[in-house]
């Protein structure tokens, strides 16, 4: 009897150690290789390749340090959310992620210490008892690398965290920070308005941003790599365009968002803009159409109040929607945004408000020149020339099916590009004041061929003024390209998708839908309610029918 307890005693105690090592095993091989399971179309409760590789490329240790209150319940959910994802940092760092939650303290000199940090006290409302009471609460993380420091001050929720985290790495482990430079002087698009302060935080995460003013002559600053010249109101003069050439030929990227109508604020009255720029763009391999393209098949709506009490919301043929593929009817497809362009590949959609129409035009002196189409309309679409009727509730001119055609308007060049000034003088400065400083040309030399280097055309610049979570994403995803080749719009895009009609239903597909939305679940309710109905009374005529007997 003694030797069965002691045989079962080590039975049980070399079981229990079994089941430790494997668990402990289990534990080891689940930080080394972290595998999750998400079903989701875009894996958004996974972490980017993107990320996984920035991680991976770590040569040195980068901290994480995470405050969060533990309470009240809805602070210690995101708190949750927050862990989970920097597990999975965690097992793709490569042990140069050094993460840790922080206590936080109740004393004076902790709180000092994380306002010094960036991390704000935020306050929450918390429904207790039914009552509403305020709470003080952190929820910010600080991340480290050498002797900088970037912060998250506050999140809220989980949506943009990753990028909010892989962006902040990025910034403090590149040994350079690029300067993305915005053309003024000419009544652009002004980065540092009110209106566009949210745009310009988010730009700040990456990017040291600067307005550049040319009219003096002088040549861009070195250190700006892109420049953005978006939505010039009056000519750029030649000298202007001779330093914009000259920034391209030292090798600067550059993104031109031209428009091609001049509308004033609040109004839908257009008039044709010139900007000066096409004879420049149409040397490097892009001409600017002259007109507007309106897309039958496939556009967005445009929402306006009417009579100053009521909005309106019409389908808008002048918001071109470009989708990643076309399908029509008639069972045809066409490409839309370019699925194999790291810029527009991740994009379900793009509304391009208001755009004018590009064409390639690749000269026989520009070989060393590819171009590459980004965006362009479906094959519902034609152009309209000036007078403009932008009245989403007149009668406007419908083309026919068979004048209507696909249009480009969006598209990037690259590779070395030839002067536009080649064998040309430098066009004097025309500012009087500047000019009688004897601004001295004799010592510049025209550089006549560019390095490397990349031009982004865009037939609008509403995208930065009609803002929307696609045309931002697309003009940060250009950026990112141009200054980081793309290191963060993988992450960017993974968020985004676009769940509308890929072509327009007809009348009774409209009915049908309409149907199932409205009668599917009553119906179905219904149909289980007799189905129980039935099951009782057969269960009851049974007992009934077995008490007989």
């Amino acid at each position: 009897m003694a030797i069965k307890k002691l045989v079962y005693g080590t039975n049980t105690v070399v079981l229990a150690l079994v089941i430790l090592g494997i668990v402990l095993a289990v534990n080891f091989l689940s930080k080394r290789f972290f595998n999750r399971l998400d079903l989701t179309e875009n894996k958004m409760y996974t972490i980017s390749k993107s990320t996984k590789t920035k991680l991976k490329e770590l040569d040195d240790v980068v901290r994480i340090e995470a405050y969060f209150s533990k309470s009240p319940v809805q602070v210690s959910r995101i708190r949750e959310e927050v862990k989970d994802m920097l597990d999975e940092y965690d097992a793709y760092g490569s042990g140069n992620l050094k993460i840790d939650f922080l206590p936080i303290g109740d004393d004076e000199d902790f709180k000092q210490k994380l306002r010094f940090m960036g991390i704000p006290e935020v306050q929450v409302n918390v429904r207790e008892k039914d009552k509403i009471e305020v709470a003080n609460v952190y929820m910010g993380i600080a991340i480290f690398y050498e002797d900088k420091k970037e912060v998250v001050p506050v999140i809220q929720n989980t949506s943009s965290l990753e990028y909010d985290l892989t962006s902040a790495i990025i910034k403090l482990t590149n040994t350079e920070t690029s300067t993305i430079g915005f053309l003024s002087g000419h009544d652009e698009f002004d980065i540092n308005a009110q209106n566009s302060a949210q745009f310009r935080q988010e730009l700040a995460k990456q990017y040291e941003i600067q307005k550049v003013e040319i009219k003096d002559g002088a040549p861009i600053d070195e250190k700006i790599s892109t420049l953005v010249v978006a939505g010039p109101k009056s000519i750029i003069g030649e000298r202007e365009k001779y330093e914009i050439d000259q920034f391209i030929m030292r090798g600067g990227k550059a993104v031109f968002l031209i428009d091609p109508i001049n509308m004033p604020p609040g109004t839908i009255q257009a008039n044709p803009l010139s900007t000066g720029l096409n004879d420049l763009l149409s040397h490097h391999g892009v001409e600017l159409g002259n007109n507007l393209v309106a897309d039958y098949a496939s556009h967005d709506n445009l929402t306006y109040s009417q009579g100053g009490f009521m909005t309106v919301t019409r389908p808008y043929p002048y918001f071109p929607k470009v989708l990643k593929e076309y399908k029509f009817l008639t069972g045809e497809t066409s490409e839309g945004l370019a699925a194999d362009h790291i810029i527009t590949g991740k994009l379900d959609s793009l509304t391009l408000p208001w755009t004018s129409s590009l064409k390639i035009r690749i000269s026989a002196d520009n070989q060393q020149v590819k171009a590459d189409i980004l965006a362009q309309t479906s094959k519902g679409a034609s152009t309209v020339q000036s007078p403009y009727d932008l009245n989403p509730g007149g009668q406007q001119f419908r083309p026919p099916s068979s004048s209507r055609n696909s249009f480009i308007v969006a598209a990037i060049l690259s590779g070395e590009f030839k002067s536009f000034y080649n064998g040309k003088d430098i066009p004097p400065v025309v500012d009087d004041a500047i000019a009688d400083e004897e601004s001295d040309d004799s010592s510049r030399e025209t550089k006549s061929e560019s390095e490397p280097t990349k031009i982004v055309v865009v037939g609008t610049s509403q995208i930065l003024n009609q803002v929307s979570p696609a045309g931002m994403a697309f003009f940060q995803n250009t950026l990112d390209y141009l200054a980081l080749g793309g290191q963060l719009i993988g992450i960017r895009s993974q968020k985004l998708s676009d769940r509308s009609f890929q072509t327009e239903p007809g009348g009774a597909t409209r009915l049908l839908i309409k149907l199932i939305c409205i009668g599917l679940v009553p119906t179905l309710v219904a149909i289980i309610g007799v189905m129980r109905f039935l099951l009782k009374r057969r269960a009851r005529q049974m007992i009934e029918s077995f008490g007989r007997v």
